[in-house]
């Protein structure tokens, strides 16, 4: 095509030469001579050349043939070469445009040219599948059965081949699409398996080296210690051993496994607590007046697993075989006396902790000891009333406090008694005075805490 316009490009200039020649009356003969001879070599050359096709893409052009069908012989050559090379079929763009000329035969384009051209002007794009994880195209790999072998290996991770699931599925909406993509795009099954199921495609590892602790790995790579224990689910952090390899990259997966077995079970229905306001007790008391029982109820349905962890319970039929029974507990709104027990103790007096709770010297010691100078003030540890007041044996003066309510305390050795038997007393009133009566050997305060007539740690109650 390009010699056909030259040509005419030539004929129409020495065409116009022979018309200014005749115009201008000089040589007659010669112009008329020279007009004819540049017709006839214009129509020779039209009627030696044929209709021909010419392929464009973009505005380039592929090929020029005589028949289409000998393009389309081309692309077929390039379809077997990638898919016998790579594995892959070429896919041809649909844009191709054909458009009708003239041809001589020597203008036509050879089969090796138009391959040659076709590997040149397109992109290569070759047929494959996208994996689709919510409407977002997360990786390309050679084929549909490729995909769906990635999408059963994920599953695989959190299935047991002997458990029968009645669903193995995914929480996030997945597809496959049939695409057109550059080679270079399609990855292979392996590396879209460790994007899928980490997030990413990167894999960084550290080994561990003597004296390294998870906490230093960790702030080497700038890493949280709850991300560096995310990353490696397998791995105790306490007990690193030396040459052990540490995973970096904290795992983002895209899907979330779900499954779904079948079930049939009976469970507990836990009672519900229902509280009453009473003047039948103070405030701050409280007292059960109706016990809870839990009820019972068969349950048929699905247990429902996400990434194999237990995800919960999708019911289809339920059954209530025992209604639960609510707890009732009574709640005091009456205002208490100051000379009620409020059920908590503080410290008898201030001092300094010189013997505990147990054995000592071979006998058992029932309370603590207390030092303290003579005359120091002991307090009530809680209010109450006292059950006795004066000396007894080895304690020395005593002073009891039943507090009413399964409790009393022990104040012993005092060098002066400031309460009578049967006082009602409150939390914090002075009671007695620190001595050494009894079987002492210094000024201190022997304090007891007894529950029900049983001796216990007082150290459980109040810290020295």
């Amino acid at each position: 095509m390009e010699i056909y316009q030259r040509l005419l490009s030539l004929c129409g200039k020495v065409k116009n030469y022979g018309e200014n020649l005749l115009k201008n009356k000089l040589d007659k003969k010669a112009a008329t001579v020279t007009v004819i001879l540049c017709t006839i070599i214009a129509v020779g050359f039209i009627l030696t050349a044929g209709k021909a096709y010419e392929a464009q893409l973009n505005g380039k052009v592929l090929a020029v043939v005589k028949h289409q069908e000998e393009f389309a012989e081309a692309i077929e050559d390039v379809k077997k070469e990638v898919q016998t090379l790579y594995g892959h079929e070429f896919l041809v763009p649909n844009d191709i445009e054909w458009i009708e000329t003239k041809a001589k035969k020597q203008e036509l384009t050879d089969k090796q040219a138009i391959i040659h051209n076709i590997k040149r002007l397109l992109d290569m794009k070759v047929k494959a599948t996208a994996i689709v994880i919510e409407g977002e195209e997360i990786a390309f790999v050679k084929d549909d059965l490729t995909a769906k072998a990635i999408l059963d290996e994920i599953k695989g991770l959190f299935t047991n081949e002997e458990l029968a699931y009645d669903y193995i599925g995914f929480n996030e909406k997945v597809q496959l699409k049939e695409v057109g993509v550059n080679l270079a795009e399609v990855k292979n099954k392996e590396e879209v398996f460790q994007l899928i199921t980490k997030g990413t495609n990167e894999v960084k590892t550290h080994e561990v080296a003597s004296g390294e602790s998870a906490w230093v790995i960790a702030q080497q790579y700038d890493l949280s210690m709850e991300n560096l224990t995310a990353a490696n689910p397998d791995i105790n952090p306490e007990r690193l051993q030396i040459g052990q390899k540490i995973n970096l990259v904290v795992p983002k997966p895209y899907v979330t496994v779900t499954t779904k077995e079948y079930m049939e079970l009976v469970e507990t229905i836990p009672f519900e607590t229902e509280y009453v306001e009473t003047e039948a007790l103070y405030k701050g008391d409280k007292k059960i007046t109706v016990q809870g029982e839990e009820g019972k109820r068969e349950i048929k349905g699905y247990q429902v697993k996400e990434n194999g962890v237990f995800a919960g319970h999708e019911v289809l039929e339920e059954i209530i075989l025992e209604e639960p029974v609510t707890r009732v507990i009574a709640e005091g709104i009456k205002e208490r006396p100051a000379t009620v027990a409020t059920g908590a103790f503080v410290r008898p007096t201030r001092g300094t902790l010189t013997s505990g709770f147990g054995t000592r010297w071979g006998r058992r010691h029932e309370g603590i000891d207390i030092g303290a100078p003579t005359g120091t003030s002991i307090t009530a540890a809680d209010a109450g009333r006292v059950s006795f007041a004066g000396s007894r044996g080895a304690y020395g003066n005593l002073v009891i406090i039943d507090h009413e309510n399964g409790y009393q305390t022990y104040y012993a050795h005092a060098s002066r008694i400031l309460v009578k038997q049967g006082d009602r007393v409150f939390k914090g009133q002075e009671i007695a005075k620190v001595g050494s009566t009894g079987r002492s050997t210094g000024p201190h305060l022997h304090f007891e805490v007894r529950k029900n007539g049983v001796p216990i740690n007082p150290l459980q109650f109040v810290k020295y």
